[in-house]
């Protein structure tokens, strides 16, 4: 195990990093503009779980789903808690024009009501200013042609002419009063008729402002109910997908300690294969030296000596392994990092090759095929020894193989061992390579 973390590790606990800090503890996704496009969003959460892909290596299907679900549900959260805020907003101006239009239509029928008794009013007095008008009308019709020499004439005495006179003068003015006060009034009655048509007119507006501003707040009302029920669900959600994470993180945990100890156990295995294979290099070296210290002793010193076998170890300086695929790509190397869902530092024990499923793959060196089979974690499995390669027993695996096409047995380097897949803890189509020295896992790259 490397002691320090080496740049790929640094890399990946940024990304981690990073995706820690984009989330807040009610789930706001910082950053998302207050009116942010949801299919924006969605496309911007694919694209970041897309980017940690390579970090989401021997990493159940069901843990990327229920982390995608919730970042999902989470980008969704903001636009909703503003659209709530804005239809809240709108439902308290609604309702303010309309306690208003309400205050005003009052006021108009208070003005209404008021021309009403008006003009109650001044039609009473208009026709009691006609009645008097008529009266006068009648006396000055039975007095036809009564004028001032008549009354002169009628007089008995200078006093009763001086009355009389008096009196008709007085008459006259009262009557000349009441013709004043009849059209006066007849003007105030066309006048009071036209302010009551006009606060009529106002009350019609009035009562139309209040039906529209009481529809706008039912309206408003509405929208507010909808996106509060829409917020409630997206937070019943994201409790749903919180847990569902939790749940699978935990089964996550159990299922990376399960591939721990099936690579404890592939470790082993190679171990004691390098332990065996030692042996039979020291024990194939003392017989050598027994049959060359034999000869000696029988006196055949004297003839050429025994050119010494070539050397078993293939040079240590690159090269010994072939890859495995002839086709895709390299999407991630040896090495540590953090797992971006759940937070632990980890080994990535091999190098990955992004390939379509079906691709198949080549035996990257000769050697001799030790397993074939169901590898827990990490799927279909081929393991192959190669032997004695940089001091060391070197063996490589082919793991979340679709399927094997071998059993076991020997094989050349470039033959056919089986084809990508996706079986075991895999998030997607690829091939996991990897080359262990004496059990233990080692960059591939050393011998590439």
């Amino acid at each position: 195990m490397h002691v320090g973390r080496p740049k790929r590790a640094r890399r990946s606990a940024a990304w981690a990093a990073s995706l820690a800090a984009m989330t807040l503890a009610g789930g706001v996704v910082i950053g998302t503009p207050a009116t942010a496009d949801l299919r924006d969003d969605q496309r911007k959460v694919k694209a970041r779980i897309s980017a940690l892909h390579d970090d989401l290596e021997h990493t159940s299907a069901q843990l990327a789903r229920a982390m995608k679900e919730l970042q999902e549900t989470r980008s969704k959260l903001p636009a909703a808690r503003n659209a709530l805020a804005a239809a809240r907003q709108a439902q308290q101006d609604a309702q303010a024009r309309n306690e208003q239009a309400k205050a005003d239509l009052a006021v108009a029928r208070a003005d209404e009501q008021k021309a009403r008794e008006q003009l109650a009013a001044t039609q009473a007095a208009l026709e009691e200013t006609r009645s008097q008008v008529a009266g006068f009308a009648a006396q000055l019709y039975e007095e036809q042609g009564t004028g001032t020499l008549a009354v002169a004439l009628d007089a008995a005495d200078p006093q009763q002419l001086a009355d009389r006179m008096a009196l008709n003068e007085v008459l006259g003015e009262i009557q000349s009063g009441a013709l004043q006060d009849l059209a006066t009034t007849s003007a105030s009655l066309v006048a009071t008729q036209d302010f009551l048509a006009a606060t009529r007119a106002k009350v019609a507006i009035a009562q139309a402002a209040t039906e529209a501003a009481l529809a706008a707040a039912a309206a408003s009302a509405a929208a507010a109910a909808a996106a509060q029920a829409q917020l409630e669900d997206l937070e019943a959600r994201q409790a749903n997908a919180t847990g569902a994470l939790e749940r699978e993180k935990a089964s996550e945990k159990q299922r990376y300690d399960d591939l721990t100890t099936q690579s404890d156990q592939i470790a082993a295995r190679l171990a004691e294969i390098a332990r065996q294979e030692e042996a039979a290099r020291k024990a194939e070296e003392e017989r050598k030296r027994r049959e060359a210290l034999a000869a000696q002793n029988n006196g055949s010193g004297g003839g050429p000596k025994p050119k010494p076998s070539p050397s078993a170890n293939p040079p240590a300086s690159g090269g010994f392994l072939s890859a495995p695929v002839r086709t895709g790509w390299v999407s991630s190397e040896f090495g540590w990092r953090v797992h971006p869902i759940l937070g632990y530092a980890r080994l990535h024990a091999g190098r990955d090759y992004a390939a379509g499923c079906g691709t198949p793959v080549y035996a990257a060196a000769p050697g001799t095929v030790v397993s074939a089979g169901w590898g827990g974690g990490y799927g279909n499995q081929v393991i192959v020894a190669h032997g004695q390669v940089s001091g060391g027993s070197l063996a490589t695996t082919y793991n979340h193989l679709q399927s094997m096409a071998v059993g076991g047995g020997s094989v050349a380097r470039g033959q056919l061992v089986g084809y990508v897949g996706t079986t075991g803890l895999s998030t997607g189509c690829h091939l996991h390579f990897e080359a262990r020295l004496n059990g233990v896992p080692k960059d591939p790259r050393t011998w590439l």
